[in-house]
């Protein structure tokens, strides 16, 4: 037998045997306790999902936290959520959908912002009961943006052209290889006021604040957790510690246990997991991958 498929098997077979102890020795316990969930919502946001790891990036999937969110619902133990939020936002999209999914809850639910809750991490955190802040952390920047790179400045630079071959008169919209008319720009610059006033309209439903006061601090600025405190963008300044004491009295419960809902990727799940979507995400789709991250892109 190969060597390296006999070292191969050996790691699997420790790897189901390391599994199977885990279960018996940890899996029941304190499966029957009250539970809050802590929910980590860190790295961009976004509408795919990879497994992360070394080969991936630094984000999350919106189905992915959905699912979390639906199946934590379900679960009796669990009498309330935390969702630990470090994120700057991403795609608009996918932001919604994991803000519709938190309002969606039927338990006791807080957002606690640690470093950033920005943009679109911000939607997600208004989405829910409470919003507890770090006093130094970054939160609001309530606006989208679509801008990107153009480089057709260059390419007169140096001779290289762009024939535009296109069906549809505006199908190659903010593409890097031309620059955009003065038509196209105001029918781009409306699709983003659009999806900002959509924004403004939810943050305000989902902090029972009049739409003309979220209009006035959704300029894009971001705010330190003191200064949104201020003004009515976040409820209490404190940490994750804080929230958790908070939600024990709301519950009405003294002893509870806290599970951290953090996925830990096995060697295997990298292994197998991210080689397997890198090299075939990168490989089969190259050229249109990088026409799609290389042009207008709308993002909160």
């Amino acid at each position: 037998m190969n060597k390296w498929l006999l070292i191969i098997l050996v790691l699997v077979g420790l790897y189901i045997i390391g599994s199977v102890i885990a279960i018996f020795a940890f899996g029941e316990k304190n499966s029957f306790s009250d539970k809050i969930a802590v929910v980590p919502i860190e790295g961009e946001i976004t509408s795919f999902s990879s497994s992360g790891g070394f080969l991936g990036g630094s984000g999350f999937s919106s189905s992915d936290i959905v699912k979390q969110i639906e199946d934590l619902d379900k679960d009796d133990s669990v009498k309330g959520i935390i969702f630990e939020i470090n994120s700057p936002g991403g795609e608009v999209v996918a932001s919604q959908e994991i803000a519709d999914a938190v309002k969606k809850l039927n338990k006791t639910n807080y957002a606690v912002i640690r470093e950033v809750g920005a943009s679109g991490a911000y939607w997600i955190a208004s989405a829910s009961d409470k919003i507890i802040a770090s006093p130094m952390s970054i939160t609001g920047s309530i606006g989208v943006y679509g801008s990107y790179l153009e480089f057709s400045g260059l390419f007169e630079k140096y001779g290289v052209g762009y024939e535009r071959l296109v069906s549809g008169k505006y199908k190659d919209v903010g593409v890097p290889y031309r620059g955009l008319t003065n038509e196209e720009k105001n029918i781009l610059q409306k699709k983003l006021d659009m999806v900002h006033e959509f924004f403004v309209g939810d943050v305000a439903n989902n902090r029972n604040m009049s739409i003309e006061d979220v209009r006035k601090v959704a300029t894009g600025e971001f705010y330190l957790g003191q200064e949104a405190k201020g003004l009515g963008l976040v409820d209490e300044l404190g940490n994750k510690d804080d929230a958790i004491e908070l939600m024990k009295k709301e519950l009405g419960l003294t002893s509870i246990e806290v599970k951290e809902e953090r996925k830990e990727n096995s060697f295997f799940d990298i292994l197998l997991g991210n080689v397997a979507f890198q090299f075939g995400r990168g490989f089969g789709s190259a050229v249109v991958n990088y026409q799609l991250n290389n042009r207008f892109d709308i993002k909160a």
